[in-house]
């Protein structure tokens, strides 16, 4: 134990004393089963609460077990509400109160943790943004909260310093990467893991020299935590479900630098977590898991599913302050988690790492037991590619002794303004009837069992099995609305029947009577015809994409000169040659896809794919880099003999 008992009494007494607030009880618009309507009318009853004040009820007989991870250091349950509760004082006497808005850049740190807490315990709402927004949107951001103080932790502050003294703040709050790191027996902060960082640099607190150097006053962690000494009077907020928690943003791959801002409430993210648990949702439990929180703290995503769900679970958050996937292999061997939410870019070059890099082929992860695509989808050959991998590598091996560990790639979906609409466990064992295994086809994303789900064609009608149209959804962890009020005049769809639905605004199609979908990308993503015959991209992507025994993902862009791309990585480990992978991407081409179509589309074989900030693929990189001297011209390749196709190929 070291954790302070008398204080966690006084935050116990305060919880104990809120009064009784009612929610406004949640309707489906769909018929739910008996199990599922006892669980949503528990969490009305039972459970209307704050987000931290749920989170500390589901804790508070196991405040010995650890829940934060951080560079060796253990941090056990009873120390993080201890500190939550403190932060929480600091904020009060700050001045923040219920519904004001709290502005935060800080990486995956106990720190985030700590005041994302705090702040939920007050009532206040989390505004966290990213530090690589866009100069005049991230600054209108920041003077929207009236706040005086932003929190920063100071690998953020360099990129984004300019923008602060611009905007309206006053003052910051700046945490280091070594505030939270262990102590040796001298109780000297060290790192045991220093020789495997990015930058090591980052492990050095230089936050007095910044506070030399800035045009704003700075406050160090102690500091700021100094105010919790003076502050005496009530801490916890009585809040409902229903009340707004955190505003995060979307991956800003629509409009760059400027993702939508996303209000979420404590329904949203306690339902989520509370439906993950093994009696309602049937899938496996998530006891004793470590799970990674590596995706930027901005995404409803890392919030969620990562930190909400992990201590929902009484499970351990390992927390890695560094993104980037050139590092995702050291941080998987530094944090030695269980689960991984994580995007394709992030998988694939890790993947690669282990069976082409020779400094790393002879590393296993056997603990790696559910290794998850998140926030874009995930093609056939890449969940191929990672699958095979997996096997190889001995992922989950400490279960289950190799090889009969049952780890395969699961796939995630939904969006951030429908939280985690879809089961993210296990895709590929949902896969294993027999019609599907001989088609080769996948069953899609489940829907969570609260989730109203449909497909709306263009009249607003429901699609047939296998009809793409409008995905649209009803749910409890539906966002409360965009922060931009123009946006949300688009945010609701009627259908044909008078029935209204949060507009996903992407591609999909079910695959099933029981409710799976898939999602095939962006619904403004088409060409047209001169006689207005619509071919979304999807279509192309996947008739390029369906060998995948040489074809591991695909991307169509169209460029600025109304040109189409479609930019292809090959699997590692092809099967055939160059000349006949792109001769027969040509032949299905011809087969399927209109000739005037095709006098404009081109073909782009790379290595691999820009990531965005967000870690999801850059497709604005591509439209930038436009047609190059390496993209092939279906019309003109389909015009040659053999000998000028491979001189060209050859090229």
């Amino acid at each position: 134990m070291n954790y302070n008992k008398i204080e966690l009494k006084k935050l116990e007494e305060e919880i104990e004393g809120l009064p009784i607030i009612t929610a406004k009880k949640y309707i489906s618009g769909k018929k739910l089963s008996k199990k599922v309507e006892l669980a949503l009318e528990d969490l009305e009853q039972n459970h209307n609460n704050s987000w931290a004040v749920e989170m500390y009820n589901r804790n508070k007989d196991n405040l010995d077990n650890i829940a934060l991870y951080y560079r060796g250091n253990k941090i056990n349950y009873g120390k993080l509400f201890e500190e939550s509760y403190k932060y929480a004082k600091a904020l009060k006497q700050m001045g923040y109160n219920k519904d004001n808005e709290v502005p935060i850049c800080i990486s995956n740190i106990p720190e985030f943790v700590y005041i994302m807490l705090g702040a939920s315990f007050i009532g206040a709402k989390i505004n966290v943004v990213g530090d690589w927004f866009d100069h005049e949107y991230l600054k209108s951001i920041l003077n929207k909260t009236n706040s005086k103080y932003i929190f920063v932790s100071s690998d953020n502050y360099e990129y984004m310093k300019d923008v602060i003294d611009e905007s309206n703040i006053e003052k910051i709050v700046m945490f280091s990467l070594t505030d939270s790191l262990m102590k040796d027996k001298d109780g000297n902060k060290i790192n045991p893991y220093l020789d495997l960082e990015l930058d090591k640099s980052k492990f050095i607190n230089n936050i007095n020299e910044l506070k030399k150097n800035g045009l704003k006053e700075i406050f160090n962690n102690i500091e700021f935590l100094n105010l919790a000494d003076k502050y005496d009077g009530k801490v916890i907020e009585k809040l409902s479900l229903d009340d707004a928690f955190a505003i995060t943003y979307t991956s800003g791959t629509t409009d760059p630098g400027c993702p939508k801002g996303c209000i979420h409430s404590n329904r949203s993210y306690i339902t989520l977590s509370r439906f993950k648990e093994q009696d309602v949702s049937g899938m496996p439990s998530m006891r004793n898991m470590t799970v990674l929180a590596h995706i930027p703290t901005y995404t409803h995503m890392e919030l969620s599913c990562a930190i909400s769900d992990t201590l929902y679970e009484k499970c351990t958050l390992a927390l890695e302050p560094f993104y980037d996937k050139d590092f995702f292999l050291h941080s998987l061997l530094i944090n030695k988690p269980n689960f991984v939410p994580a995007s394709t870019g992030f998988w694939g070059k890790l993947c690669k790492e282990l069976n082409y890099n020779e400094k790393y082929q002879s590393i296993n992860l056997p603990f790696l037991m559910i290794p998850t695509v998140t926030g874009e989808g995930c093609s056939k050959g890449e969940e191929k590619f990672f699958n095979y991998t997996s096997r190889k590598h001995k992922f989950g091996t400490e279960k289950l002794p190799f090889p009969l560990a049952p780890v395969t790639f699961s796939i995630g979906g939904g969006t951030t303004e429908s939280s985690g609409i879809f089961v993210t466990l296990f895709k590929s064992l949902q896969e294993k009837r027999l019609k599907y295994v001989l088609n080769k086809e996948g069953l899609g994303l489940t829907p969570h069992k609260f989730v109203d789900l449909e497909v709306l064609n263009e009249k607003g009608e429901y699609c047939k099995i296998g009809e793409p149209g409008l995905l649209v959804a009803n749910s409890p962890c539906n966002m409360l609305s965009y922060t931009d009020e123009s946006l949300n005049k688009k945010i609701e769809v009627t259908d044909a029947y008078g029935k209204k639905w949060l507009n996903l605004g992407t591609y999909s199609y079910k695959s099933d009577n029981y409710g799976r979908v898939k999602m095939k990308g962006r619904l403004d993503s088409n060409i047209y015809t001169a006689d207005e015959i619509k071919i979304p991209y999807y279509l192309i992507e996947d008739i390029i994409g369906k060998d995948t025994k040489n074809i591991m993902s695909t991307t169509l862009i169209k460029t600025t000169d109304d040109n189409y791309i479609c930019h292809i990585e090959l699997q590692p480990e092809k099967k055939s040659s160059y000349e006949n992978i792109i001769d027969g991407i040509m032949q299905r081409l011809k087969n399927n896809i209109p000739e005037e179509i095709l006098k404009v589309l081109y073909i782009k074989v790379r290595e691999s794919f820009y990531l965005a900030p967000s870690g999801k693929r850059d497709s604005g990189s591509l439209v930038d880099e436009g047609l190059t001297t390496d993209c092939i011209s279906c019309k003109e390749y389909l015009k040659l003999n053999d000998n000028i196709k491979k001189r060209i190929l050859n090229k």
